[in-house]
């Protein structure tokens, strides 16, 4: 799948939703929203979190829920003009990409603090002074 597709979790568990950042492959655990032109993945992302309870309500199975892309595929959704469109995606997308860059730099924090804390602990590396602590 390109990057932007939009990804549904289908099953175990119904509606974990992600946008992919880099091309990826998947398997049938997953429902993939491709944007057609005029459409925002964003918008695609953002109907699908509000959409999860007809979602769910769609699934069915045994050992656990599963929805089919067949019952996805019959939920309606309405489709604002491109001129709407247009105006949702230039409000939505900055502060998804701020979202988007958050994430990543609290997952180099988290690798950061991760690789330093053990050194720090055992006295393998020690943090100097600030300047201008007493």
């Amino acid at each position: 799948m390109p990057i932007g597709t939009v990804l549904l979790s289908s099953r175990a568990p119904i509606g974990y939703l992600a946008v992919a950042e880099i091309p990826v492959a998947i398997n049938q655990g997953f429902i993939a929203m491709k944007a057609k032109d005029g459409v925002s993945n964003l918008f695609l992302l953002y109907w699908a979190e509000v959409a999860q309870e007809t979602i769910k309500s769609r699934a069915n199975g045994s050992t656990f829920l599963e929805i089919s892309k067949s019952n996805f595929r019959q939920i309606e959704v309405v489709r604002p003009s491109e001129a709407v469109m247009k105006k949702f995606d230039a409000y939505v997308r900055p502060w998804y990409e701020r979202i988007v860059a958050n994430e990543r730099e609290t997952e180099n924090l988290i690798t950061m603090r991760d690789a330093l804390l053990p050194q720090l602990i055992s006295g393998e590396i020690r943090v100097g002074r600030v300047e201008g602590e007493g």
